[in-house]
């Protein structure tokens, strides 16, 4: 009798944190936003209905060829397609950007390119800040901004400290509040956003009811990230004698410096993502 009731307590302990436990996501790597359609057909072609399926795609690099916010934009390859297919489908998607101006993003990388009618999106709407609950019982506080399918989201518990809203894990939950999806898609060209959307999955509600995630990170071809003038130099003759190479330079310069203790694959900088940990509340009193 009393070793049933210890193991009736430790499977129900188990069972209440169960949705707790560190998530690790299938990732990636592609080189067009057509291997996410491909991914997108395979699970309807197994059954998975197409309303239990949500898209996180980033804006910058994913949606435009651009991978910093600077006029004008250009369409990646192929997005206009794959955004006709998810519509067609009924697939949800929303676009997560880390900018910290959404309404220029919406106007001038969104409505200029004409994709405002596949999010819904207002024209010229400013853009009120907003708090949002979210996650297991609403247990995490984000703070940020939304027009239609677009949003910008940081930790309301640190949101004086960061500058990029890197909370993108939690976009679905902000634009379909009554839905909880079994299938999860983030898609980004930036290697510390989708290790961000990995470390955050946990908390959300679609993670507590069981949903799967799938990370796609999208290469950047070196032209597209790039200023003009740097492409010019790079396809000159001149750009492969060595003293003439474009030096690499931090990606995200505002953060402070930090001591590099842990590798992370992916191409990605445990310097930058060991950032954007402690400044997104990790490791501390918070999320």
């Amino acid at each position: 009798m009393f070793l049933s009731k210890v193991f009736a307590t430790v499977t129900l302990l188990l069972a209440l944190n169960l949705n707790f436990l560190p998530l690790h996501a299938e990732r990636i790597a592609i080189e067009s936003i057509d291997e996410v359609v491909t991914h997108v057909r395979s699970l309807r072609e197994t059954g998975v209905k197409a309303e239990d399926i949500g898209i996180i795609l980033d804006c910058h690099g994913v949606v435009t060829r651009e991978t910093q916010h600077a006029t004008p934009h250009t369409l990646k390859d192929n997005i206009l397609e794959a955004l006709n297919y998810f519509k067609e489908e009924g697939i949800s998607v929303v676009i997560a950007t880390a900018w910290n101006n959404l309404d220029d993003v919406v106007q001038n990388a969104i409505v200029e390119l004409g994709l405002g009618h596949f999010f819904d999106v207002i024209p010229h709407q400013k853009s009120e800040l907003e708090d949002f609950s979210v996650g297991y019982e609403g247990a995490t506080k984000l703070r940020g901004y939304k027009n239609g399918r677009v949003v910008a989201l940081k930790s309301a518990a640190h949101f004086d400290s960061i500058r990029y809203f890197r909370k993108k894990a939690f976009a679905l939950e902000i634009v379909y509040p009554g839905r909880v999806f079994s299938h999860i898609c983030g898609v980004d060209d930036d290697s510390y956003n989708l290790g961000i959307i990995e470390k955050d999955f946990p908390f959300t509600r679609h993670s507590s009811e069981g949903c799967s995630l799938t990370l796609f990170h999208l290469k950047t071809p070196i032209a597209d990230s790039l200023p003009s003038s740097s492409v010019s130099r790079l396809s000159s003759p001149a750009s492969q004698h060595p003293s003439t190479q474009i030096p690499s330079s931090d990606p995200h310069p505002d953060l402070p410096p930090t001591i590099i203790t842990q590798h992370f694959d992916d191409e990605s900088s445990s310097t930058d993502y060991e950032r954007e940990q402690f400044y997104d509340g990790y490791g501390s009193n918070g999320e």
